[in-house]
């Protein structure tokens, strides 16, 4: 499960950062469940300068964080033109 401080989830929406799979739970957009918990614990040990970037996670980070943009971008993308009035 996905935690939060108080304002961020609202931000991350606001972003188009997280999403819901199939079985409603939330995600950041691109991953699934383990690889968004995996996303989230890796930033917040990061952030706190406990990452071990010699085991191979940075990379895993790096690919993660390279799909999540992808993805998110194209949710933006596809918003944008679903709003673009009809000519």
């Amino acid at each position: 499960m996905l935690e939060f401080q108080p304002g961020a989830r609202a931000y991350l929406m606001e972003i188009r950062a997280l999403s819901t799979d199939g079985d409603h739970n939330e995600v950041f957009v691109g991953m699934t469940v383990k690889e968004s918990v995996w996303y989230q614990n890796y930033l917040e040990e990061s952030f706190n300068g406990k990452t071990d970037r010699s085991d191979g996670s940075q990379e895993k980070y790096l690919a993660l964080h390279d799909r999540h943009e992808e993805a998110r971008q194209a949710a933006i993308a596809a918003e944008s033109h679903s709003q673009k009035p009809a000519n």
